[in-house]
């Protein structure tokens, strides 16, 4: 509208004017980023988002010439370092690397969430997928998922569930009302800290994404007893889903994403966008982030827009018909 009127105008200002706004977005490309890029990492160092924040983070400092630091932003189900994020000076200076938790799963459980994920923020980057696992400690005796919900039909509310966000604690959830179990859940700040509690024997399970998971696993504290997704984890071929191992059509994982506060230019989006495809298209973090047991996903704004907008609806849908109760 402005445009057009300063060409009906047609003075020497206006026509200087409209070349000055035409070549504004170009210009921010070509110059961002100026100084530092602050990532804000809503969970405690170590988790599988942290992880995934600081390999891409690496790769778009060495890129740009310029540092991105990983600022980690714990508490509150993720909502403290996700509402900084989104309240951020929509310059391109401060991004979110969040997870379905976060955004899509937050958005159905918190109804004073105060951000809102379609809203507040512009998606950039749709980066790795990621398998769960339901871990216990050494000291349950539960050595399978069916003796598992034996013992908790037995015991109802005895084991304990070590919480790392919105999405374990939601996998949970769906998994005691599929199995028609009790389980108390114990939150922590972060996926990191919950493994923690549980390989210290201060809560008996928990739900963590594999990324998360493995220095539980490694410790040989903690045990296996089945993998969330339909289809078994290439790193731990070895274990059964849950859906094999007793709760048929059991079926989750989680996702990692970038993203920025609403009203970052197009421009700066794009730049972004573009580097964080580049990052995981090279051997070194496909090798690395793989490794861990993540997917690398396309890296495109447009796959994490589509697919936060189907979580969101997805989970919603889930916790009316199963009439979940989330207890915060």
């Amino acid at each position: 509208m402005i445009i057009a009127a300063l060409r009906a105008a047609a003075t020497p200002c206006a026509t200087a004017l409209l070349a000055t706004l035409a070549a504004s977005a170009p210009a921010a490309a070509q110059i961002y980023p100026e100084r530092e890029v602050r990532i804000i990492v809503p969970t405690a160092p170590g988790g599988a988002i942290d992880i995934v924040a600081r390999v891409i983070g690496e790769k778009l400092s060495q890129k740009w010439g310029k540092a991105v630091v990983i600022e980690n932003k714990a508490g509150a189900g993720m909502r403290i370092g996700a509402d900084a994020a989104a309240k951020s000076p929509p310059d391109g200076y401060t991004l979110l690397v969040a997870h379905d938790g976060t955004l899509a799963m937050s958005a159905v459980v918190y109804p004073d969430l105060p951000f809102d994920p379609q809203r507040d923020f512009v998606p950039l980057a749709m980066m790795t997928a990621i398998p769960g696992v339901l871990l216990v400690n050494n000291a349950v005796q539960a050595r399978s998922i069916k003796e598992l919900i034996a013992f908790a039909k037995s015991n109802p509310g005895r084991l304990n569930h070590a919480s790392g966000g919105t999405a374990t604690l939601l996998w949970l959830e769906l998994f005691k009302a599929m199995a028609g179990i009790d389980i108390a859940n114990v939150p922590f700040r972060g996926g990191a800290p919950a493994i923690t509690g549980v390989m210290a024997g201060q809560v008996e399970m928990l739900f963590a994404d594999i990324a998360t998971a493995n220095p539980g696993l490694s410790s040989g504290k903690l045990r296996a007893l089945g993998v969330t997704s339909a289809k078994r984890a290439k790193t731990l071929s070895e274990i059964p889903t849950i859906d094999e191992a007793g709760v048929p059509g059991y079926d989750v994982a989680t996702w990692v994403g970038a993203f920025a506060p609403e009203g970052t230019p197009p421009a700066i989006v794009g730049t972004i966008e573009a580097g964080i495809k580049e990052a995981l298209a090279t051997p070194e973090v496909r090798s690395r982030l793989e490794g861990l047991g993540m997917d690398i996903r396309s890296g495109t704004a447009q796959e994490m827009r589509t697919v936060l907008d189907r979580d969101i609806n997805q989970w919603g849908k889930l916790i009316r018909e199963k009439n979940i109760k989330i207890v915060q």
